[in-house]
């Protein structure tokens, strides 16, 4: 590198070093872009950002004996590599040529004993630009294509290859030729065939097609793209299929089998080197534009990206702020960002301006190079055991399917010591005794009802309550174990009504803290499929619960979405849960975070309770809204809908991360506090209910938030403690400086009134559950999903069934069809009138209620707007809110 170097340097190219010589878990590396700022007046620099990027090259490679090694694959691509032709003859386009020089630089640095790279899907992809297919049927210009890509292939499988040279051969006398044409038919004809099948369903190239409108099959999507191809104009769409293709190889490379020599000696990611990003609409740059919005939306790859900043930076690009004073908060801030995962895919990392006087590059001299793991004989043993250890394990199988021919459970133990599966309360057990006894008592529950449903003597079908029920040790109760008693009261309250009503069995599914078990996540089990698994066998016709709008519920609703089992939702309310992007067979019976912000946005701002505990001589409120950059999905959500919709008064934010990883919460408590103090505003907790706790007890704990007039500090949330829930007493006794109100997606007061859905779901949640449990909004939306599910089936019961045949044979695709059209309409729900259908994925100007506790354990609603359960017709969807002589209209969506 260049000397002198930027101050602090040597921290940061500590962490860059770190995480290329040992990726780590599974998530995505943000790009960090280097930018210095000018030298003071009166001094050069010599070294740069570029400079920096330049000499990092060479950390990732040694001289062993005269000769280079390389330790990490890399490649360092710079705008002249967009200029050459990518191969001869062929396309010189530089969009491609830039992702040709990447690939063949990653090629040639793979690392001696981690084998060779392997990229067929970019191969593929990038072979189709250059055939020509001429005139013809669209059939025969796919058999071309195929034809082509095949001769490709057999360039890169020298074996194929070979084959088929000796099947070209020619025979002395006709038998010879007859067994010679069938040697030709079985290694060339035959592959061939296979491989366009290949080709034309695999799973892995489905995503080339879904970019163009023309369906998910490759060859169909590559004919759009060779040299006469409709879309061969389309750069972008060109750069961004290679690039997807190149990153979906490079994921399938670092974690290759694990029979595998090279697995273990695969843990760096692959480096990409960018020594100058300059100004909008030059190849690098372009190539980085690509690269951020396909990461944006596409699951991780082993990629890590390190480049310098010319000129501005691009506008996705966030800057990596840290504490000028300390010449280590910045390497720690990019520490964090790669542990941590991140809200941005590109981040700007400023440098010092100043020389660094010594430590520096002395630091660089006595750590030349990245540090990787070496290849040792323990690689083949490791290699020789995983296949030993699977056949043994299959012979174990074998044995204990021998002595017991029935299903075993699928409860399994995880290294949290959760529990995770399916079970109906009664083969198995999710709950651990002394840590999960509220589980395992309502498994007793749900053990006795499945029991009672299906020895009535009715038709029966299972409809599985899914979301995570359990969490590590010292963690606060999770809200969903009170929606799975709002699940179970509805089952009673269905089962215990007369005449010709389908049973419902409800199995209980917990996908385990953070959903972390729920879907296909590179490790096991995966409930999703183990549902999937029991659908013929258990009759399911749908799944209620979820509670939760993260990545990976998202993706177990993919799951059973493409398995054609519906999903109805309660207690989910992140916007990507319902937008377009959504899977097909999902629908919730709570609103959408859009909602819920702009209530709690027209209470926030014009509320009287507010009001009284906001100091500011303007008469302005100033939000302090609470949230986690990082949570994507929920609470960054809330917080940008809230900010969108709040006309009250400015709104400054505090990160609150759930993935601690360094944050200490007294910290962040003393930066709310201060914000409070300074702006005599109210906190706005956009963050998730088993974070509250903690940083409700780090709020009391520090002095900023007593105020001077002696008032609490009003703390306004959407995702409540379970724990508050239940016990409003203890909790405002432990924190007096603070005045909790909060939204409940029903009028959880635990008042009864006569003929109100609302009411009925307490008699029914009391007369289940005896031991003071409060039926809140949580319990009321899972009761409300599973009656609407209910509904559903018995419509189609009733449309199936024969004198001949009362069992009625349907499917869990007939209950969608009926689910989505003609769907339930103003369906009379303990959380308002719910309407669902394919137009209406959860429910319009659904109610949504502003509470607040008291100490004796009463509750008073302040707001209530959207179609409400417990009102009379002609009231019950009420045009304002606030008291008489004062009141405001209500948000309706």
């Amino acid at each position: 590198m260049q000397r002198p170097l930027p101050q602090g340097i040597e921290y940061l190219i500590e962490q860059f070093d770190t995480f290329a010589g040992n990726r780590g878990a599974s998530r995505r590396l943000p790009v960090m872009l280097l930018k210095r700022d000018p030298a003071p007046p009166g001094t050069t620099q010599a070294s740069t950002g570029r400079t920096v990027i330049l000499g990092y090259r060479d950390r990732l490679c040694e001289e062993d004996l005269g000769r280079t090694v390389d330790l990490v694959p890399h490649a360092l691509i710079e705008d002249g590599d967009a200029l050459r032709d990518a191969v001869p003859g062929g396309t010189s386009e530089q969009h491609v040529a830039l992702l040709d020089a990447v690939v063949e630089q990653l090629e040639g640095t793979m690392p001696p004993g981690a084998g060779e790279l392997r990229l067929p899907r970019f191969h593929t992809c990038r072979a189709a630009l250059d055939v020509p297919v001429g005139a013809g049927s669209m059939a025969a210009k796919r058999r071309r294509l195929r034809d082509e890509l095949y001769l490709q292939l057999l360039l890169r499988r020298p074996l194929l290859g070979t084959l088929a040279r000796l099947a070209g051969a020619t025979g002395d006398n006709f038998l010879v030729n007859i067994w010679l044409s069938l040697f030709q038919l079985l290694v060339v004809g035959l592959p061939r065939r296979v491989y366009g099948l290949w080709l034309s369903r695999r799973r892995s190239l489905r995503w080339v097609g879904s970019r163009r409108p023309k369906g998910a099959n490759f060859l169909r999507m590559a004919l759009t793209i060779t040299p006469s191809g409709t879309a061969r104009g389309n750069h972008a769409l060109i750069q961004r299929m290679l690039l997807m293709a190149l990153l979906n190889d490079l994921s399938r490379a670092a974690a290759p089998s694990r029979f595998w020599i090279h697995r273990p000696r695969r843990r760096w990611p692959f480096v990409l080197l960018l020594p100058e990003v300059g100004e909008e609409g030059t190849p690098v740059r372009q190539l980085l534009d690509t690269y951020a919005d396909v990461v944006r939306t596409e699951a991780p790859a082993p990629l890590m990206v390190l480049g310098a900043l010319q000129g501005e930076p691009p506008s996705y690009a966030q800057t990596v702020s840290a504490d000028p004073r300390s010449v280590t908060a910045l390497a720690d801030r990019v520490h964090s960002l790669y542990t941590r995962g991140s809200s941005s895919a590109v981040y700007v990392v400023p440098l010092s301006a100043n020389d660094d006087d010594g430590p520096a590059d002395q630091w660089a001299e006595t750590n030349p190079t990245v540090t990787v793991r070496a290849s040792g004989r323990g690689d083949y043993v490791r290699a020789l055991a995983a296949p030993v250890a699977v056949c043994l394990l299959v012979a174990g199988g074998l044995y204990a399917i021998g002595r017991d021919t029935g299903s075993s459970p699928s409860c399994q133990k995880v290294a949290s010591g959760e529990i995770v599966g399916v079970t109906d309360g009664g083969e198995c057990h999710l709950g651990v005794p002394g840590r999960d006894d509220e589980l395992l008592a309502l498994e007793a529950v749900a053990a006795q009802q499945n029991h009672d449903a299906v020895t009535s003597g009715r038709p029966s079908r299972t409809v599985v309550f899914f979301a995570p029920l359990t969490a590590e040790p010292g963690d606060s109760t999770p809200v969903s174990i009170q929606s799975l008693r709002g699940a179970l009261a509805a089952q009673n309250q269905v089962n215990s009504r007369e005449g010709d009503v389908v049973q419902i069995r409800l199995l209980i599914a917990n996908a385990g803290k953070y959903f972390a078990y729920g879907s296909r996540n590179g490790r096991e089990p995966d409930v999703a499929r183990e549902i999937i698994e029991r659908k013929d066998r258990d009759r399911i016709a749908a799944v209620v619960g979820i509670t939760q709008s993260r990545p990976s519920s998202f993706a177990a609703v993919g799951e059973l979405s493409a398995a054609s089992i519906p999903v109805i939702g309660n207690s989910v309310t992140g916007s990507r849960m319902v937008d377009e992007r959504a899977p097909s067979y999902y629908f919730q019976v709570s609103p959408s975070n859009d909602r819920i912000a702009e209530v709690m946005a027209e209470f926030a701002a014009y509320s009287e309770q507010i009001g009284e505990l906001t100091t500011s001589k303007d008469g302005s409120r100033t939000a302090v809204v609470v949230y986690d950059p990082d949570d994507e999905f929920f609470s960054s959500d809330l917080q940008r809908k809230f900010s969108e919709h709040y006309k009250g008064g400015k709104v400054v934010t505090v990160p609150y991360y759930e993935n601690r990883n360094g944050q200490i919460v007294s910290e962040v408590a003393r930066d709310v506090c201060a914000e409070i103090r300074a702006s005599g505003g109210y906190i706005l907790y956009a963050g998730r209910s088993g974070e509250m706790p903690e940083l409700f007890d780090a709020l009391q704990g520090s002095a900023d938030c007593r105020k001077a007039d002696g008032k609490p500090v009003a703390v306004f949330s959407e995702s409540t403690a379970a724990t508050y829930m239940q016990d409003p007493q203890d909790m405002l006794k432990k924190h007096s400086v603070l005045k909790p109100f909060y939204v409940m997606l029903n009028n959880s007061t635990g008042t009864e009134s006569p003929d109100s859905p609302y009411s009925e779901f307490i008699v029914r949640f009391r007369s289940v559950f005896k031991d003071g449990s409060v039926p809140e909004g949580n319990a009321a939306g899972a009761y409300d999903a599973l009656r609407v599910a209910s509904e559903v089936i018995n419509s189609v019961y009733a449309q199936y069934k024969t004198p001949q045949n009362s069992s009625a044979p349907f499917q869990p695709t007939d209950v969608y069809a009926r689910l989505s059209n003609p769907g339930v309409q103003n369906f009379s729900g303990a959380s308002g009138l719910l309407s669902l259908d394919s137009r209406h994925r959860y429910p319009p100007n659904k109610a949504v209620y502003v509470l607040e506790s008291h100490m004796d354990k009463s509750v008073t609603t302040w707001m209530a707007c959207g179609l409400l359960p417990d009102q009379p017709p002609g009231l019950d969807n009420p045009a304002t809110w606030g008291r008489p002589g004062k009141t405001r209209p209500c948000p309706s969506a």
